[in-house]
């Protein structure tokens, strides 16, 4: 999707409708949002006064809608399988008790909920219902992740909008030069992007994998003696586009580890006088020490790692 910035947002509804040739036309941002809650209904990271949103709207055809509420479900589940969690989905309509909390007519409504439910039924998804979770303006696929702590939260969403469109008589121009309505698909893929590294780092116990950590590999030379060779290696590291931390302060080695341990470094990388007679190292990963093996390999190894995500 291409990014979106305020003038383009309004021309959109200022400028003549575009030919059918055009659609859809989709815009992307990642923006600020501010909200005035009280303090007793903030919670870290999962809520907060600042919110950094990634937002995305298409404006396409009632043809077009299958193809592209697919095309952003296959983003988000790409983006979610990539972090290990199994999503299931929210079928989020409105409440049949109290029709004056939406806009539009029940028509509209119905059609919007039964495209959404079709859409769900031909992915084969694990869909549960949600009367009264659908936004004033249409209905939504809310995607719900479960974290490792049992915790269920709704992530990302899909909705549609049939009424926006109608209210502000956007058109596009048809196959035979005459103006049809088009409708709007509003989608969010972190959604707040605070909160979904809440959600992440409880999901990951703060072990994050390789290819995400801050620091990849802590390299903790014994003593000054040593302090050459690991300087070395943290150059042929740093070379080869790897996140590496040394620990060169004066504490014994038992305290170097733990220390690097508490932060969740993925590796540690001890350096003594073995490893630099060798010029050759074992890496301590979380499942482990490994067999010492040359710095080389021990780059490959990460690397391959990191491209992998493995």
């Amino acid at each position: 999707m291409k990014p979106m910035n305020c003038p383009h947002h309004t021309q959109i509804f200022d400028r003549k409708p575009h030919s059918y040739r055009e659609m859809p036309q989709r815009y992307a941002e990642t923006t600020m949002v501010y909200r005035d809650e009280q303090s007793g209904e903030l919670g870290g990271l999962t809520r907060v006064l600042s919110i950094t949103q990634d937002d995305a709207h298409v404006f396409c055809r009632s043809s077009q809608v299958t193809e592209e509420f697919l095309n952003i479900w296959d983003i988000i589940d790409t983006f979610y399988k990539t972090f290990g969690f199994t999503l299931r989905v929210r079928l989020s309509f409105r409440d049949p008790a109290a029709p004056e909390k939406y806009l539009g007519t029940p028509e509209i409504w119905d059609r919007a909920e039964n495209e959404l439910r079709k859409i769900a039924e031909d992915r084969g998804a694990d869909t549960i219902e949600g009367p009264g979770e659908a936004a004033l303006y249409g209905p939504k696929l809310d995607f719900m992740a479960m974290n490792a702590a049992g915790r269920e939260w709704q992530v990302a969403t899909i909705q549609l909008d049939m009424n926006i469109p109608e209210r502000f008589d956007l058109t596009c121009i048809n196959e035979e030069g005459k103006k049809e309505r088009i409708v709007m698909i509003h989608a969010a893929i972190t959604g707040s992007l605070e909160r979904f590294i809440a959600v992440l780092l409880e999901h990951l116990g703060g072990n994050f994998p390789t290819w995400l950590s801050p620091v990849q590999i802590q390299i903790l030379p014994i003593a000054l003696p040593h302090k050459a060779f690991a300087e070395d290696v943290v150059a042929k590291l740093k070379e080869a586009g790897i996140r590496v931390g040394i620990d060169e302060s004066k504490e014994s080695l038992g305290k170097k580890i733990r220390e690097s341990k508490l932060q969740k470094i993925p590796y540690l990388m001890v350096i003594g006088d073995n490893e630099v007679a060798a010029g050759q190292a074992s890496l301590e990963g979380r499942g482990g020490k490994l067999e010492a093996m040359p710095i080389d390999d021990i780059v490959a190894k990460l690397k391959d790692e990191i491209a992998t995500r493995s």
